[in-house]
């Protein structure tokens, strides 16, 4: 199994190799919430209030969460939540969803190394950019994310944290601590318009799935992502 660990650079002797073959047809949908929370505010950072002149003055490198994991993991947490569907490349960030049915009580939890591997599959090919070696570090009610983000060209560091909980059985509220993009982070005007958004955004994709989801428990611990409730087995 190939393995994919994580290179940033202030540890230049790490290679970073990301996964070419595609694994079984699983996948972990338990993630969705948090990933798509996550990772949509990287689209939106590439047209912030700054300007491009300000961002690319501000790069820095990549702060290193020493996350390394390998592709097993990506396999591992897929089939932790037990989702089969027909391609799990259908789960990424701007693709059009699959079908869901035959939903199941699920209690489990995520670690690090399994969903930033299940990150750095899922996102390698968005339409409006790209995601790499990117590294996910949960802890007590925060979860920290870096990753490189490839937009319009260039190669942006980005860093981010902060939190997420149930607001219903079908959606979630949000909150970001800090985004930073290369050292900067967000003026705080900006970072409330893009939580704002993104809570928007994450809930729409959410209600899509109909009554196949009931959000009983979602949040971060020093263990993992913590999921409980329903969450639909079949994806096609």
């Amino acid at each position: 199994m190939e393995e994919v660990t994580q290179k940033v650079e202030q540890q230049p002797e790490q290679s970073v190799t990301s996964p070419q073959e595609q694994p079984k047809k699983k996948g972990n949908g338990c993630l969705i919430a948090f990933l798509i929370f996550l990772f949509l505010i990287l689209g939106l950072i590439g047209i912030g209030y700054w300007g491009y002149k300000t961002i690319t003055n501000g790069i820095t490198k990549q702060i290193d969460l020493k996350v390394a994991y390998t592709q097993q993991d990506f396999v591992d947490g897929m089939a932790n939540a037990g989702l089969t569907v027909t391609d799990p490349l259908q789960l990424c960030l701007d693709c059009m969803y699959p079908t869901f049915s035959e939903p199941q009580e699920i209690d489990i939890k995520v670690t690090n190394a399994q969903a930033s591997a299940w990150v750095d599959y899922v996102n390698q090919n968005l339409t409006y950019g790209k995601l790499e070696n990117t590294q996910i570090k949960f802890t007590d009610r925060k979860a920290e994310i870096s990753t490189l983000f490839t937009y319009g060209g260039k190669t942006f560091p980005v860093y981010a944290f902060g939190n997420v909980s149930k607001a219903s059985t079908t959606s979630i509220s949000a909150d970001i601590e800090d985004v930073k993009v290369g050292g900067l982070s967000l003026p705080a005007a900006v970072k409330n318009v893009v939580q704002d958004a993104l809570v928007s955004i994450v809930n729409d994709k959410l209600g899509a799935l109909g009554d196949t989801l009931r959000i009983d428990d979602i949040g971060f611990t020093s263990s993992g992502l913590h999921f409980k409730g329903l969450f639909p087995t079949k994806g096609e």
